[in-house]
């Protein structure tokens, strides 16, 4: 045989190796790890969920305050019409004034007075009161526009977001339905497979809007770390570790249930601080701290943009309503962290 067929020979049988080789590590990546695949669309999927709720509670945060406004503002209209109501008695009376002298010449209405001095004193009158009384209406008939215009505006942005909300409302639907099938599939998973991506979860770091406890009853609150922490983030921080194992119901901030934002809502109420029911809103209180120098009552946000908050306990670790399938529970800061904001 000669040296070149040889050489083909060698060169054939080593692709064809390779190509075996490829083949399987192909297929061993093809055949993925179900467990790893399902906890990351799970995961995908609670991030995308808790985004939209979190717009989801800044829309409707955003309608109730307008529909404040529209209900001050409506006051506002009926008391400047009540307002222009109580002049027009004197309105009517200086037209019926003016309509009166209207045919009388300045020479009668001299001659009806018998002096100069009261005649020019009764002209001088009415016609400064006739000032003051058209002053005053077109003072108020301007208001009065400024305040149709203000409402007409008002009632224009409150269609915007009563849209907006709806349209929201429509998209957590159908975000929490993918959500709920995607557990579903983990649920189907072999008891080992479920065994092996719990031991996975109690270390995690994610979390979505909220959390809706499982059947076991969940572990003693563990001590908080003192730290340096105040008295009041302490106080923020025992309310919550109280609240460990609780159900997650979207909206809910307590007692017996809650999501995320809500959590931090019903602890932070302890030391008299009043925050919004949204976690983008949460993370514009207090003052930014650094992920080195976190203190217990801390509150930390994760994903960008940030829908999701917990309150910090230390030892890297924080509380949070998780999501619908764990409920309030206590994760490890991981990468999903964004930012973090000191209250007290």
């Amino acid at each position: 045989m000669s040296f070149s067929r040889v050489l083909r020979l060698v060169v054939a049988s080593a692709c064809a190796t390779a190509v075996v080789l490829s083949s399987v590590f192909v297929g061993n990546n093809a055949i993925a790890d179900p467990i790893s695949d399902a906890q990351k669309k799970l995961t995908q999927l609670e991030a995308q969920r808790s985004a939209l709720e979190d717009d989801y509670n800044d829309s409707r945060t955003r309608l109730a305050a307008a529909k404040e406004q529209q209900t001050q503002l409506e006051a506002d209209i009926i008391q400047q019409q009540a307002t222009l109501d109580a002049l027009m008695p004197t309105i009517v009376w200086m037209v019926t004034l003016e309509r009166q002298t209207a045919g009388v010449n300045m020479t009668a209405n001299f001659l009806l007075d018998n002096t100069e001095e009261g005649f020019l004193t009764q002209m001088s009158t009415v016609a400064a009161v006739s000032g003051i009384i058209d002053e005053q209406v077109a003072r108020f008939i301007s208001e009065q526009q400024r305040l149709d215009e203000l409402k007409a505006s008002l009632d224009s942005t409150i269609a915007a977001i009563a849209a907006e909300v709806k349209t929201g409302e429509k998209l957590l639907t159908e975000a929490r339905l993918k959500e709920a099938a995607q557990q579903g599939l983990i649920n189907r998973l072999t008891e080992a497979q479920r065994a092996a991506l719990a031991a996975r979860n109690n270390d995690d770091g994610g979390g979505g809007g909220g959390g809706g406890g499982g059947g076991k009853k969940p572990k003693p609150p563990p001590s908080p770390p003192q730290g340096s922490a105040s008295d009041r983030a302490m106080k923020v921080v025992n309310y919550a570790l109280k609240q460990n194992g609780k159900r997650y119901v979207y909206g809910a901030s307590g007692p017996n249930a809650f999501d995320c934002s809500g959590l931090a809502m019903a602890s932070y109420s302890k030391v008299g601080i009043r925050l919004p029911h949204s976690a983008r809103q949460q993370s514009k209180y207090g003052r930014s701290v650094s992920r080195s120098n976190l203190l217990p009552g801390d509150l930390v946000f994760f994903y960008s943009p940030i829908s999701h908050v917990g309150i910090y306990i230390g030892g890297g670790k924080y509380i949070h309503a998780s999501t619908p399938s764990t409920g309030v529970k206590i994760s490890t800061l991981n990468a999903s962290f964004n930012t973090a904001r000191r209250l007290v």
